[in-house]
């Protein structure tokens, strides 16, 4: 997955604070938003600033962002004078901190589901259980993942609701995606790689309209991309316990 934030190309450091020891104040949201904005340039928002998780840290205050679905953690002093980027590692627990606090906050919300179910390209199997899978048909890590998602949701009654979203580093993948969706094809076409070679205007709408949703309103950068039923998100070639936490917890 390839990141596309600015902010997330910001080495780590260590923050010079201006608190004192013991203080556990942070900044407010509208700080972080004057200062953060001019990393980001995509519309983000402030979902949490707290030092709850981090009492063992005097002075440094968790802050987490998301674009679209995607969170992003990352670190500044109380006054928001100072950031710091990348992953905080517990070296007694043996953790990365950062990775385990942006799982938790990996979800997309239900309005946003219900905008992703109206652009679903088409489906395999059947079931009360769904999950959404986000693939270009040149990517090589979603071949891996579709024999894999396929077992999966075929063993436990699991529907895989597919969007399409070919990503320009492929030349070919845009192409290929308005054929499957210009002759019906199907989640078995995909997988084979039987494309078709048909073009309709249809189609092209339909492939341009999932690019721009998935990668402004869900923070979509890079394929394979699942989005279970229950808003979890998981991006890369997945385990079948990573595909089981996507329906946990129902819709």
């Amino acid at each position: 997955m390839k990141k596309f934030l600015i902010l997330a190309s910001i080495p780590m450091a260590l923050v010079v604070s201006s608190c004192s020891v013991g203080q556990t104040s942070c900044p407010t949201q509208d700080q972080v938003k004057s200062a953060v904005k001019e990393f980001i340039p995509q519309e983000f928002n402030v979902v949490s600033v707290s030092n709850l998780n981090l009492k063992d840290i005097p002075g440094l205050c968790e802050v987490v962002i998301k674009v679209g679905a995607q969170p992003i953690v990352f670190y500044m002093d109380s006054k928001g004078e100072h950031i710091m980027a990348g992953n905080l590692l517990s070296v007694k627990e043996k953790k990365n901190i950062t990775a385990e606090r942006q799982k938790e906050f990996m979800r997309v919300d239900k309005n946003l589901l219900a905008e992703l179910e109206k652009r679903v390209d088409f489906t395999h199997g059947k079931g009360d259980k769904y999950i959404y899978y986000i693939t270009d048909p040149d990517c090589p890590f979603c071949k891996r993942t579709e024999p894999i998602l396929k077992e999966w949701a075929d063993k436990n009654g699991v529907q895989i609701k597919v969007l399409l979203f070919p990503l320009p580093i492929h030349p070919e993948a845009f192409g290929k995606s308005v054929s499957l969706i210009c002759e019906k094809k199907s989640f078995d076409d995909l997988m084979k790689g039987n494309y078709g070679n048909k073009e309709c205007e249809e189609g092209k709408a339909k492939v341009q309209q999932n690019l721009e949703f998935l990668s402004q309103r869900i923070g979509v950068s890079g394929t394979p991309t699942l989005i279970g039923m229950n808003g979890r998100y998981h991006s890369g070639v997945p385990t079948e316990e990573d595909l089981k936490k996507l329906i946990e917890g129902g819709g």
